[in-house]
Order: C-alpha cells, then structure tokens, then sequence
C-alpha cells in the first residue's frame, strides 16, 4: 500500500464554473428577439450583452462570444459582459480567452465573488495550482455578502484540491475542515481531509475522527486509509485488520469496485511485508471481483515477476496495460517482463509505447523504458540505436552499472573499444563485485591494445576464480602482446588444464 492511493483521492475532486449571471435574467427572450433589439439599438451596450446571455444559454457560442465582444467594446466597463465572455471561452475550451476574460472582473470589479472563483477554476483547469489556490483564497475573502454556503463550500474544496496538487497537505486539511464545516455531514469531504493529514504525515491527528467516521459508515475507504496511519507507524497488524474490515465492508455493500481496491491494498501491504504467496492470492481475487481493474491485475503481474515467475506475469500485465486508459505503469511493468523473457520486438514496441505517453516529469520511468529499449535494440543487432538510448540512460542515471555495463557493450560492439572501456571502467567503480563488467573490461583493454591495463584485469579474475579458464586464456594473451611469451605459455597451459580448448591451441597460433 502506497501514498499514491491518498493523493488519487484527493486530487480526484472537481471544480465547475460558477455561470451564475448578476445581469438581468434573459432567459423570457429568444435569440431572435434579441437579436432583433440590438439591430434597432446597437448603441445598447446592455442589449449586447443581453443578447450574448440568451446566445450562450442555447448553446450558440460564436454567436455569445461576439454580442459579448460589441457589449465591452461600447462599455468596457460592463463587468457581466467581461464575465459571459469568459464563461464562454472557457465552454470554447481557450482557457487563456476566459483566464482574460476573468482577470478583467477581478481588476475591475474585485468585490465579485464569481470573478474570482471562476478565474480560479480557470487557473486550475490551466494546472496553475499555486496561482489557482490565491485565487480561491480571493474568492473566498470576496464572499460575503454576494456567494451562497454552497459558492463557499464549492471554494473551500477547490482550494483544497490545488493545495494538493502543490502538495501543501497540511494547508490542504485546514480548507476540506473549513468545508466540513459548512457541510459537516459530508462524509466525502471527512475522507479527504483526513487523506491529507496522512499525507502531510499527521495521520495520528486524524486517527481518532477516521476511527470515528468508520465506525459509523460503511465507507470501505476510511479503513484503508486507517490501515494507511498503522502502517506509518509501524503498526503492521493493525493495518492487516483495517484491510480486512475495509474488504468486509465494501463487500456488504455490495461495491466489487470497493472490495477490489481494498484487496490491491492489503496485498500490497502483505508483499511490503515479503508475504508474496498471501500477496498474490489477494491480488487473484481482486482480479476475480473486478476484472476490469487495471490495478488488481498489474498488481498481480508485479507479485509474480517479484517471485521469478516472469512468464505467468505476462498475461495479468498483458491485460491491465489494455486496462489502464492513462497512465505508464502497466506498459512498463509489461516491458520489463518481454525484456525479461528476451522478446525484444515486444518489449521494444512495450517500451517505446511508454515513451510516446511518459510526460517530462517521469523522468525515472522514461530511463526504465530507454533502458529497455536499448537492451532490445543491442538483441536486434542495431548496436548504435542501442547506443544512443543507452547514453540516454546513463546521463539519467550515472550511478547504475547496469546502465554502464550495457552502454560499453553497445560501444563495443561498433568497434569504439576506448569509449566501451570507459563505461565498463565506470560500471567496476560503482559495483567491484560485478565479474560480467571486469570480463568486458578486460576484453576492452584487449581490443584498445591496452595490454598491460588488460593484464591487471585478468591476473585480477583469476585471483579471485582460479577456475576462470576464459580468463587465464585472455591473460596469456596480454601477455603475449608485451613479449612475455614464457609467461603467456603458463596462462594458455593453465586455460587447457581447466578444459579450454583455445587454450591449448594458442602456442602454436
């Protein structure tokens, strides 16, 4: 079980626009009605407007838009005009038109309460949260005595879900307390600020209210997020009990989506715990209540590649990448399972589909598929499209050999022995107990006619393996190179001792 669960909750709340008009109602008059009283005064600013009400009302927003667009231009003073405008850019899906259109209400006129909601809304919409969360605070000083207690419920939770996003937690718990305030039977809103204070790492705070609301709701998400407070507290039974309550309850409410998520949590609490027989089987039933969850059966994928079983995770995998609509995590788990099993036509095309959806910011996913990639790319013989992806990696990530090792192979084998040794170099330094990377790093020195580098490599391997035949036959080989030819007839006649045929066949090359 992950923060991940908390934070989805959260953010998962919505905000509409406040389309409320100040202007007098239009709703008596048709389009064409209006339409026909601006032709006989179209000096009327306030008929502009009016006609651009009744316009967007039935859904005609080129039409709004201009009536809204001759009402400023005759009175730019006319704040509902500037408002309409904005909700119909908004409905027109220019955020920046309606961002514009709001600014102006909120300089013109920054009483308004819906100015300032809507371009708050706006700003969200925008993913500006920081900017949005100022103005749902501005919206909320200019409440009174204009907004409703739902216009300042509706703010309190929007306010709410952009500190979230800015992962102000603590902050984001004090708006959802002011909203429970005003709605204090909203068990929705319970649920969420207690979510975050458990992200903010408050959960003992909110452990008693959650306890409470639990217990007298058949809210199966109250008890995983309790489990979520045992488990930061290290209170790992308890936790399992929570789980198990949460699957009780949404099972006799009869939520399979419920019984599901709460089966995905508790066996990703029990595979946290090294359970992995317990996790699997929480997460087969998950699967069997909700075959549509993507999360039940990537989760299952995961718990069997975990325990070496990397061909039976494919078809789970294979399905929640199918399943999950937005998202990277299945296609990349499913990428790693074709690498796995050397399918690399199908853990290329897995991995460069990951690409194509990964935003800049996963950043960590995008080197797991490159990697991927490369490695595939290297199966299929194209060593400098692996190279490319491979240097990728390695900026992303200097400090994994793997990552180097790979890139020197790809180098290597484009016949850039020097710029392989480098990577094979790197990859020794950040894991010495790597035998794979001091073997290529031998046969580097080798190709790069680096003899005596390749010598200390060698004299190095069979130091520590006695039985490295291949080793004590490259060693021969260093040393012939520098004229030790006694000495390369020891190492070539210690490789055919140990059964390496080359080995026996060298003196006489």
């Amino acid at each position: 079980m992950t923060m991940d669960i908390v934070k989805r909750s959260v953010l998962a709340l919505a905000v509409a626009l406040a389309a409320a008009f100040l202007a007098v109602a239009t709703a008596q008059s048709s389009v064409a009605e209006l339409r026909a009283a601006v032709q006989e005064t179209p000096e009327d600013a306030e008929a502009w407007m009016r006609l651009g009400n009744a316009a967007f009302e039935a859904d005609e927003l080129e039409d709004a838009k201009d009536a809204y667009l001759e009402a400023i231009a005759l009175d730019y003073l006319l704040g509902d005009a500037h408002f309409g405008l904005g909700l119909v850019e908004f409905a027109r899906g220019d955020f920046q038109g309606a961002l514009f259109a709001f600014n102006e209400v909120t300089r013109l006129f920054p009483d308004r309460f819906d100015g300032h909601y809507n371009r708050a809304v706006t700003l969200a919409t925008l993913r500006r949260p920081g900017d949005a969360a100022t103005a749902f605070r501005a919206a909320l000083d200019a409440a009174e005595p204009e907004a409703t207690r739902q216009d300042r419920l509706n703010a309190y939770v929007g306010l709410a879900g952009q500190l979230v996003r800015s992962e102000e937690y603590r902050a984001a718990a004090e708006a959802f307390g002011e909203a429970l305030v005003l709605a204090p039977d909203d068990t929705d809103l319970a649920y969420n600020r207690g979510a975050a204070l458990v992200a903010a790492g408050e959960g003992l705070t909110a452990l008693a209210e959650l306890t409470e609301v639990e217990s007298r709701t058949g809210d199966y998400r109250f008890s995983v997020l309790i489990a979520e407070v045992y488990v930061d507290q290290g209170q790992v039974d308890f936790a399992l009990r929570a789980l198990e309550r949460a699957v009780r309850k949404a099972v006799d409410a009869g939520d399979r989506q419920g019984e599901a998520s709460s089966l995905v949590a508790l066996g990703e609490l029990q595979r946290g715990l090294g359970r992995e027989s317990a996790a699997a089987a929480s997460f087969e039933r998950a699967v069997e209540v909700d075959p549509a969850s993507w999360e039940a059966r990537y989760n299952l994928g995961v718990s069997l590649l975990t325990s070496g079983q990397t061909r039976a995770a494919l078809a789970p995998l294979q399905e929640a990448a199918r399943l999950q609509e937005t998202g990277i995590e299945s296609e990349l788990a499913l990428a790693g399972a074709y690498d796995q099993l050397g399918m690399s036509g199908e853990a290329l095309a897995s991995a460069r589909r990951v690409l194509d959806r990964a935003s800049p910011s996963d950043a960590d996913a995008q080197a797991q598929a490159r990697f991927v990639v490369g490695r595939a790319l290297y199966l299929q013989g194209d060593y400098a499209g692996a190279s490319d992806a491979l240097s990728m990696v390695v900026q992303a990530r200097p400090g994994s050999a793997s990552a180097q090792l790979w890139a020197g192979l790809a180098r290597y084998m484009q016949g850039d022995y020097e710029g392989a040794a480098l990577f094979y170099e790197r990859a020794v330094q950040l894991d010495p107990n790597s035998i794979e990377a001091r073997v290529n790093l031998g046969a580097a020195y080798l190709a790069s006619e680096r003899y005596s580098d390749a010598e200390n490599v060698y004299r190095l391997l069979v130091q520590q393996n006695a039985q490295d035949a291949e080793s004590h036959y490259h060693l021969g080989w260093s040393l012939y190179a520098q004229r030790r030819d006694e000495d390369a007839r020891i190492a070539w006649s210690n490789a055919c001792q140990l059964g390496y045929q080359a080995g026996c066949t060298a003196p006489r090359q």
